[in-house]
């Protein structure tokens, strides 16, 4: 049940303060609020309700009043003030996320009875979307808008169906005869823990959102691929596989990636070294790269190149070649993904491509239509002690106790730096944080013989 709370004006203020929005380029003119880019914004809007009530403005028996349009006509009102200075180019779209602690609840705002999961929240839900509708109208009679904000719902199901608690029968324990055990006792530290779970479930989260109206392929914008190596068990361990990724022929650039937003390519070359971009700090570790379909320009370029309207071809070409020695990158590499408008995950597979196509999908990302393939462990990560260009998985040596030094060779221009960096990639030696190199495997060089657990303190 809630907690019963009074709206503030300190409310309003840290819903603002919470605003959400994305950035891509100054706004064609000043607009107020969330909604400064030409992508619009998004604010979240957490509706407070007295338990059993679902009107937007009610009171309860008490005499508390919950005015939720406190917090609604200040977004509403910028959203109107955007979606007029840029006319006929944004739509709305406002998501409300419900939930409800597992405590039975009652419509106690109208019939009394007793309501099964989910009934309360829909009723909340049908409120809101009757109040939006009717503050957005006007913006469709005047033309500054087509239609009416799309309503997205989702109901999510109480945390505290595992935790902190087996659920209502838990709560019924303890609600005890004896004033010492009731289950409004503070000392009750156990019933307390429980309540705060049933409190923090009852919610109703509002996202209004307003995004580019891109008419047909309005469900391409914000379609986030992923193109990563983040199973780190797989076993890759080298520097041969960056890729540049395409979607319909047109570069995609990340925003957001290990190696840093705004590169043209996903790189997963995690051997160490200067063209590892993570440098010798995560030897073998994990490599994401996230690109977005995220502005109306973009969209338009991909499906002009289509050959239906409504695919995707993405494709990978290699930028590292080497592996295995050979002209290609390591295809084992690439874990592709991709989430749609709504942010669901909609295609998780391993392609094994290093030059081609990735995979094809239908412009809403949320098809498959060909590509992909299963996750299996890199063949090489099996090949114990076999320098392949990617180095197997092996456990870390036993200490000799041995300190070497490591000199670079008396015949051709190698510098001790270039040499040692050498036998990182070969697998033989691996760089420690305090900037020495722990022998890997038994190797020799320049006639010195080096054991796996010794230790090279110094590259003169």
């Amino acid at each position: 049940m809630t907690k019963i709370i009074r709206l503030k004006e300190s409310d309003l203020v840290n819903i603002v303060k919470n605003v959400l929005s994305e950035q891509t380029k100054p706004a064609p003119t000043t607009n107020t609020g969330p909604f400064k880019t030409p992508n619009g914004g998004t604010a979240k809007i957490n509706n407070k309700y007295a338990a059993g009530y679902y009107s937007v403005v009610h009171t309860d028996k008490r005499g508390n009043t919950y005015d939720n349009t406190t917090q609604f006509k200040p977004i509403l009102t910028q959203a109107s003030q955007f979606l007029t200075t840029n006319k006929g180019t944004y739509i709305p779209k406002v998501i409300i996320r419900a939930g409800e602690s597992i405590i039975p609840n009652a419509d106690v705002e109208g019939s009394g009875a007793i309501l099964k999961r989910g009934q309360l929240s829909d009723k909340r839900k049908e409120k809101i979307t009757t109040y939006v509708q009717e503050q957005m109208g006007p913006l469709v009679q005047s033309g500054a808008i087509n239609k009416l904000p799309q309503i997205v719902y989702y109901f999510e199901d109480a945390k505290t169906i595992e935790q902190p608690s087996g659920g209502w029968s838990d709560y019924r324990k303890w609600r005890l005869s004896t004033p010492e055990q009731q289950a409004t006792n503070p000392k009750n530290a156990e019933y307390t823990k429980l309540k705060a779970g049933y409190d923090a479930d009852q919610k109703t989260q509002i996202e209004f959102s307003i995004i580019p109206d891109l008419g047909p392929n309005q469900c391409s914008f914000n379609v986030r691929i992923g193109v990563h190596y983040d199973d780190v068990s797989l076993g890759h361990k080298c520097n041969f596989a960056k890729y540049e990724i395409t979607a319909n022929g047109v570069v995609l650039t990340t925003v957001n990636a290990t190696a840093g937003a705004g590169k043209p390519y996903a790189d997963m070359n995690n051997g160490g070294g200067n063209e590892d971009s993570q440098g010798n700090k995560s030897f073998g570790g994990a490599r994401m790269n996230y690109f977005k379909l995220n502005n109306k320009k973009l969209v338009d370029d991909i499906l002009a190149k289509s050959t239906d309207g409504e695919t995707i071809v993405l494709k990978a070409r290699c930028l590292s070649p080497g592996y295995n020695r050979g002209p290609g990158c390591h295809k084992d590499a690439p874990h592709v993904t991709v989430h749609d408008t709504d942010g669901n995950l909609t295609i998780d597979t391993y392609p094994k491509i290093d030059d081609g196509e990735l995979i094809t999908m239908d412009k809403c990302g949320r098809k498959l239509i060909s590509g992909g393939g299963a996750k299996t462990k890199s063949a090489d990560a099996a090949k114990s002690g076999e320098n392949t260009g990617e180095k197997s998985i092996t456990t870390t040596p036993k200490l000799t106790g041995k300190k070497m030094n490591f000199t670079a060779p008396t015949v051709g221009t190698l510098t001790a730096q270039q040499a040692i960096q050498n036998q990182v990639s070969a697998g033989n030696v691996q760089k420690q944080v305090n900037g020495t190199y722990l022998v890997m495997k038994n190797f020799t060089y320049n006639n010195v013989q080096y054991n796996a657990g010794d230790v090279i303190v110094k590259v003169i």
